[in-house]
């Protein structure tokens, strides 16, 4: 599908003549760039990466269909169950049979009444591929015209349309417009709420439709958009959330991946460092201005000085903060706290934004900029998980902060997680709106909750398997008990949102996709060196799973040409196949003239 230029005659592993290579980039990239020629299958890699490219990135990867890129922790595996007739059909989309996994030893195939049970790898996301970018998005509530609106739209359209229902100014990142939802303007609604399904991508949604009633009946009684999808890259969980709190794309707001990977070298000896977004070592101590863009929440703040409350809910730190924004932080960054007022100190008690530490199970915030809920105080994690799974979950046996931090994916997976972060949420709710009369103070209020179970346990399981489809069937109904609460306290006074971050890639013993690491990756950028200062030096600055910032004194010392760079990531084959498709310079998507 894809092609690079500069292809490079004499390489090893090349399939087609540079000269073939460059007439395909030409004629696809012709087709890439002219939206009226583009087939809705294909995916819009330029575009998106536009969107998304920051000056430091040099390099823009386009993995194959079906190939997953992410570090190491990518080749663990586990013990996964799929029912056999919809297993089977799976794999016919991709020409393959159960027969194909019962002669691969590896795959530790076993057959008991209706039900398989398979060792697999993990999965990941990322690319423009259609299962990765196509993702369900829709708005239920006050003011809203219920119907399928067919255009192409993305997360970033999802504040600016809550931002004209709340009738406040934009957050400083939109590019786009408010979408046209609304039957009839009419007085703010009492409270707005946003239901992520990280990793809710429409794939998984379709495969266990009978699993997930009250999700299509929102669809069908909603303005729904079937054509929402991923309008950037990295398509991650990150980026997603940032996307949907602030209306941003990447380009504005600097978020282009969850994980900023580099390889630390001392005398051959090497290390995997990993920089999280927002995070430092004490996730009590976070940097929210990693997040350059406004959010809506950051706005109603500053509108309503401090009166709205705001709640994001994940237990992923990179998700809470990034539907949230700022709090009290960019308040003070951009000099609009006043003193005298107490703007500061109002927004940090009004924003109760908190996330799960996986050190000790405990919902924790960081008290500079976010309050914690009380609610949240109570709320145990481990002692949830124990009473949902006396017989421990799948043979996992977590019953220690040990065990859970081992397996904690795993924990994450599971609906016993799901149901307590529902309940959590409407708890929260109760407490610091409700039981506090702000519901009907005349001031809105925000709050975001993200259903990362479904993240981990596509990760874990892969999103065929039953694992996927319990999870999923707690989160529908967590959903359906939302909208009821919703109902039942605020009538008809509230909009509820529903969308994803992104969707989600087959599992590869499926697929027949292959699987790279990023140390894979930066190790066979690195023999470009000589083999003495390699022991030493990367070329690599530092890359997420899809775009590369490489150390441009290191190749001017060397004489390494990007070009250079470019042709060694593209010869890199896994079981003697190319990976990738392409790989993209500032040039391609004519960033630099």
């Amino acid at each position: 599908m894809f092609a690079d230029t500069d292809a490079q005659p004499g390489k090893k592993n090349k399939g087609s003549s540079a000269r073939s290579a460059s007439v395909a980039l030409l004629v696809l990239t012709a087709t890439l760039l002219a939206p009226v020629a583009c087939k809705k299958s294909e995916a819009p890699w330029v575009e998106l990466y536009k969107r998304s490219a920051r000056s430091d990135i040099d390099l823009y990867l386009v993995p194959k269909k079906y190939a997953l890129l992410e570090s190491s922790w990518m080749k663990k595996t586990a013990i996964a169950r799929f029912n056999k007739e919809q297993l089977a059909a799976e794999l016919a989309k991709y020409g393959r049979s159960l027969a194909d996994l019962q002669k691969s030893p590896e795959h530790e195939y076993k057959e008991e009444n209706g039900e398989i049970k398979l060792r697999v790898g993990r999965i990941s996301h990322s690319t423009a591929h259609e299962y990765d970018t196509a993702i369900p998005l829709v708005f239920y509530g006050k003011g809203i015209e219920p119907r399928d609106y067919g255009q192409r739209v993305h997360q970033q359209h999802i504040a600016p349309t809550l931002a004209a229902l709340l009738q406040i100014r934009n957050p400083n990142g939109v590019e786009t417009k408010a979408l046209p939802i609304v039957k009839q303007q009419s007085a703010k609604p009492a409270l707005v709420f946003v239901a992520v399904i990280d990793q809710g991508g429409m794939n998984l949604l379709r495969l266990h439709k009978d699993a997930a009633p009250n999700i299509h009946q929102l669809m069908a009684k909603s303005a729904n958009f079937s054509d929402a999808h991923v309008g950037h890259l990295d398509a991650h969980t990150a980026v997603g959330h940032m996307a949907i709190g602030t209306g941003a794309y990447p380009v504005k707001s600097s978020v282009i991946g969850n994980t900023f990977f580099s390889m630390e070298k001392k005398a051959g000896a090497q290390k995997l460092n990993k920089a999280e977004i927002y995070a430092t070592k004490d996730e009590t101590k976070v940097s929210t201005l990693d997040l350059k863009s406004e959010s809506l929440a950051d706005v109603l703040n500053a509108t309503n000085a401090g009166k709205s409350v705001i709640v994001a809910q994940s237990y992923a730190l990179r998700a809470a903060v990034g539907m949230a924004g700022h709090g009290a932080e960019w308040l003070a960054a951009n000099g609009t706290a006043a003193n005298g007022n107490g703007l500061t100190t109002a927004v940090r008690q009004g924003n109760f934004v908190y996330w799960l530490d996986a050190t000790k199970s405990k919902w924790i915030t960081d008290t500079r900029y976010f309050s914690l809920p009380a609610a949240a105080k109570a709320s145990d994690v481990l002692l949830n998980y124990a009473k949902y799974y006396p017989q421990g979950f799948e043979g996992y046996k977590i019953r220690d902060t040990k065990a859970a931090l081992e397996n904690w994916g795993v924990l994450m997976s599971t609906p016993a997680e799901t149901q307590l972060e529902g309940e959590l949420v409407r708890a929260v709710i109760s407490e610091q709106i409700i039981g506090a009369k702000k519901h009907n103070d005349g001031f809105t209020d925000l709050v975001y909750i993200s259903f990362k179970s479904a993240d981990a346990v596509g990760h874990h399981f892969g999103f065929e398997s039953l694992e996927a489809r319990d999870t999923v069937k707690e989160i529908d109904t967590q959903i359906g008990k939302m909208v009821e609460f919703l109902e039942k306290n605020y009538g008809q006074d509230f909009v509820f949102v529903l969308s994803a971050d992104h969707g989600v890639a087959p599992l590869s013993e499926i697929s027949g996709g292959l699987r790279l690491t990023v140390e894979e990756v930066m190790a066979e950028i690195d023999t470009l060196l000589p083999p003495d200062v390699a022991q030493n030096e990367s070329l690599v600055h530092f890359m997420t799973v899809g775009q590369i910032s490489l150390n441009k004194k290191l190749m001017q010392q060397h004489n390494i040409s990007i070009d250079s760079v470019r042709g060694v990531i593209r010869d890199i084959r896994v079981n003697d196949t190319p990976f990738f498709e392409g790989v993209l310079t500032r040039k391609d998507l004519r960033l630099d003239g």
